[in-house]
């Protein structure tokens, strides 16, 4: 587990990966150990994972909340690992590993603004009239997405198509999960 200073370092390192500040990177621990601290973003993250999930129950109003709660967070969960599977399986493949443990670890915390930036929208959208919470929410998707892809790049070391590549990998691999697990929990 990270110590409070670690988890504040990576966390001023993903704000200043969104600024595209060059220091941004030294901020990262990318040791091994580094790397597996790095999924503990998972647990600093939930907070606003759950305002997210709280908000899609009360909106879809499933005929078992907790059943679908349940169903949304082992998905939470193993999403966190999937993308860092399939990274490694990619990079090893395209000869590029070197940068697996940069891009996971970077990735890993800047997932903690993007799910912040997620639910300051949805808690903004409740001030909103309801016409226009669909186009503040798709604007904070796209805003989410932009800087996944600015943290991938910056992984890659400037190669955006890459970084676009593993962006697209990210949300095919989110939907794959979530799909699997409906269906593992009998939900088509």
């Amino acid at each position: 587990m990270p110590t409070r200073a670690e988890i504040e370092r990576a966390l001023v390192g993903s704000w200043l990966l969104l600024r595209q500040d060059p220091r941004a990177v030294e901020l990262f621990d990318f040791s091994v150990e580094g790397f597996w601290k790095s999924f503990f973003a998972a647990i600093v993250a939930l907070p606003f994972y759950g305002l997210l999930l709280a908000n899609e129950l009360l909106l879809t109003a499933p005929p078992s909340p907790l059943l679908a709660a349940a169903q949304r967070l082992l998905g939470y969960g193993l999403d966190w690992f999937a993308f860092a599977l399939a990274a490694a399986f990619l990079l090893r493949m395209l000869g590029l590993g070197r940068h697996f443990v940069p891009l996971v670890v970077m990735a890993n915390w800047a997932l903690v603004l993007q799910l912040a930036l997620m639910a300051a929208a949805v808690v903004v959208s409740f001030a909103l009239p309801d016409v226009l919470d669909p186009l503040l929410l798709m604007a904070a998707l796209v805003a989410v997405l932009f800087y996944r892809w600015l943290v991938m790049r910056q992984a890659f070391e400037g190669q955006g198509g890459l970084a676009f590549g593993f962006v697209v990998l990210d949300v095919v691999l989110g939907i794959l999960v979530d799909r699997s697990v409906a269906l593992l929990f009998g939900v088509s």
